[in-house]
């Protein structure tokens, strides 16, 4: 039953309850002013327990896009590390098909057997970490000291974080008002919390 409704019956019964009330010849009047009493505090009851249910799927709700943001996150990151490590690995002549854990390993192996000291892969290694879609703190940091921006799709995804990280309290406008400097601190603060 809707509030809506619910607050209908409730004004229903009392009208009801008035009228059996000033009617003193009816007969059995104490006992329907008991059963709409009765009534009346039931519909409470249901009104509370309709209300903590609906605090308990907002909650649920709440705790699901938490938890379906850290999946991006991580899913992000392990996309990151993989695009860095292809970077950093462009004469890498090994195995480059199958799982990408399987080569990720074989990358790293062969980063570590031929030595990685070539200053114009870890420049593009670096590149590769800072334009990234999801923000990592190297950019994060950036940003907090002036040095850069959000590209585009790291503004979006960090948007949506900040509305997970602050409720649904904020608007996207609102969070993009309070500047980027702003929105990289508060993904930050909380990245550095849950590590």
């Amino acid at each position: 039953m809707s509030p809506a409704r619910a607050k209908d019956a409730k004004t229903l019964l009392l009208e009801f309850r008035e009228r059996v009330v000033v009617a003193p010849a009816l007969p059995a009047r104490e006992d329907w002013l008991a059963r709409i009493d009765g009534i009346l505090k039931a519909l409470e009851v249901q009104g509370a327990l309709i209300g903590r249910l609906r605090q308990d799927v907002e909650e649920a709700e709440h705790n699901r896009d938490a938890a379906n943001l850290a999946r991006m996150r991580v899913f992000g990151q392990l996309n990151t590390l993989h695009k860095t490590l292809a970077a950093a690995t462009p004469n890498f002549t090994g195995d480059a098909s199958g799982e990408p854990q399987h080569v990720a390993q074989r990358r790293i192996q062969w980063l570590v057997e031929s030595g990685g000291t070539d200053p114009a892969i870890a420049l593009a290694a670096r590149q590769a970490e800072m334009e990234a879609p999801m923000p990592g703190q190297a950019v994060l940091e950036a940003i907090i000291a002036g040095e850069r921006k959000f590209n585009k799709a790291q503004l979006e995804f960090s948007v949506s974080e900040a509305m997970v990280l602050t409720n649904w309290e904020m608007t996207p406008l609102e969070i993009i008002g309070k500047g980027e400097v702003w929105l990289a601190e508060l993904i930050l603060k909380n990245h550095s919390s849950s590590a």
